[in-house]
């Protein structure tokens, strides 16, 4: 299985459609760049997480894996909640999205899940309000 394929076919979409907005919002992947310390200014953290990687189905394609996906999205506090849920609508379609692609005889090929949320949440030590959803996902690898 290719885990970076893998980690590409729900990460490319979801930088794509946060770049491609007026104006721009960094995103940021786990154990890639770490989110700017103490920032006043709205940007995405995106974890993806593997669990069962081998499961044994009606045929004999191990290539299938089991995930998670957490996408945070964090803007300034204070400003009201409208931007934040107007970025986590953004995440969910982009994962919604991703149930459109039609699979291939090659490539990866990834189901997202049911989504939960979005959870908001803010703390009086953050500069920022935090809304945060996330979906289990299958991928299977076509080679």
């Amino acid at each position: 299985m290719r885990y970076q394929a893998v980690r590409a076919a729900v990460e490319s979409p979801i930088q794509t459609a946060f770049g491609a907005l007026s104006p721009a919002v960094p995103v940021f992947f786990d154990n890639i760049t770490a989110a700017p310390e103490n920032s006043t200014t709205e940007y995405i953290k995106v974890s993806l997480s593997f669990g069962l990687t081998t499961e044994q189905g009606l045929t004999t394609n191990f290539d299938r894996i089991r995930g998670s996906i957490v996408v945070r999205v964090y803007t300034e506090k204070g400003k009201g909640p409208a931007r934040n849920q107007t970025l986590v609508d953004t995440a969910v379609t982009t994962l919604l999205s991703l149930s459109a692609s039609t699979r291939a005889a090659t490539g990866i090929y990834l189901r997202p899940g049911v989504v939960n949320g979005p959870t908001f949440s803010t703390t009086e030590q953050s500069p920022h309000m935090m809304g945060r959803i996330d979906a289990g996902f299958i991928a299977e690898d076509h080679g």
